[in-house]
């Protein structure tokens, strides 16, 4: 198809709060496109990461800074039970036998890095010629409604669903909402090859955009099936209880009182900057704790036609993340009056959230299913 406009209608502008990612909100728009939703396919797992040696923590793999989009497929492969990505991919470079391959359990979303911004620009057409909405990461320097335009540098996911080559424009939408992103409009293809191609200066080094975009695939028939339901629930608590690694990684309960251990010995002994430093990355990095413990009760209530007495463990995990957001803003508040008696406060907060989590793993793994139709 050779066409100079195309639009796809009926694609769900998709954004609820509790995700706390500009791309698990593109991501979820597309699976709601494709009929299915969104609070069970982009379920992950309930957990916490930790790392001793540079105090960076997580959930399925640890948040800490990077200067590349090119990661494994087992790194990208520890969360979603019912997504499948392979490794990222240099676009030009790509098996079309591997590109071809779907399975009946997962949908799959594949990752591609493009270099020459022409070819990007060209598959994005293509995709849309063929009816399918595009997730691709931009720089929100160049995004002309976000309030980062000309100021702030950082990747940002949006969804194209249209172009018309004579008016020059593409048709995206924005809705994340958490980052003041709300837009559903027109931008140049000028604009858009220009903050796809991007540098993505972050002030002491870049992290390049490279063209990357996202291709959301499934068969005909998919749908999820009650199994990954229960392996949801079967690997959060292996994991909360800390029976196994994520990339060499511990987690779970006992690393969480590890943290707390040592989050005391830093403030007696770790130079003000860094403490302070690493205090702002928690203020962050405790929302998305905050957040990743409302996604597992959205969850549980959507499967909750198949499980028995879910709501106790709901109430605890809604308990535990207003405490991690409460943890975001004492690490801001330290970290800005410098008042290191805060971080009693910080490390009692992170005693009742273990307490309160424990309780609600315990009742995990007590859970029952009802007998199925």
């Amino acid at each position: 198809m050779n066409t100079l406009n195309r639009s796809i209608d009926g694609v769900p502008r998709y954004f609820v709060p509790y995700v706390n990612d500009c791309f698990q909100n593109a991501y979820g728009a597309i699976v709601a496109y494709f009929g299915l939703k969104p609070e069970l396919i982009l379920a992950d797992y309930l957990s916490f990461m930790y790392d001793d040696n540079t105090g960076y923590i997580g959930l399925n793999y640890l948040h800490k800074p990077s200067r590349s989009f090119e990661f494994s497929e087992e790194q990208l492969n520890t969360s979603l039970e019912y997504v499948y990505f392979p490794t990222v991919t240099h676009y030009s470079k790509r098996d079309e036998s591997e590109v071809k391959k779907l399975t009946d359990s997962k949908i799959k979303i594949s990752l591609y890095i493009e270099d020459n911004p022409q070819i990007a620009y060209e598959r994005l057409i293509e995709l849309i010629d063929l009816g399918v909405p595009v997730v691709t990461v931009v720089d929100m320097y160049h995004m002309s409604y976000h309030s980062a335009y000309h100021k702030n540098h950082g990747a940002h996911a949006v969804v194209v669903t249209g172009y018309n080559k004579a008016e020059g424009y593409v048709e995206i939408f924005d809705k994340y909402s958490l980052s003041k992103s709300d837009f559903d409009g027109r931008m140049s293809i000028e604009a858009l090859i220009c903050a796809r191609n991007s540098d993505n200066d972050q002030g002491t080094y870049t992290k390049p955009i490279r063209n990357m975009w996202m291709e959301v695939s499934k068969k005909e028939g998919f749908k999820p099936k009650c199994d990954g339901c229960k392996n949801i629930i079967a690997e959060s608590s292996s994991r909360m209880k800390g029976e196994k690694d994520i990339l060499g990684c511990k987690c779970g309960l006992p690393v969480m009182k590890i943290f707390t251990r040592d989050l005391i010995f830093k403030r007696d002994t770790m130079p003000d900057e860094e403490l302070f430093s690493l205090l702002r990355y928690y203020n962050a990095a405790f929302k998305l704790m905050s957040r990743s413990r409302i996604r597992f009760v959205v969850f549980l209530r959507e499967v909750s036609t198949m499980i028995c007495d879910s709501e106790e463990i709901c109430i605890c995990l809604k308990d535990s993340s207003e405490k991690w957001e409460i943890l975001s803003n004492l690490s801001l508040r330290l970290a800005l009056t410098k008042n290191k008696d805060i971080m009693t406060n910080i490390c009692r907060q992170l005693e009742l959230i273990i307490v309160t989590e424990s309780h609600a793993v315990d009742k995990l793994l007590e859970l029952s299913y009802k007998q199925e139709a």
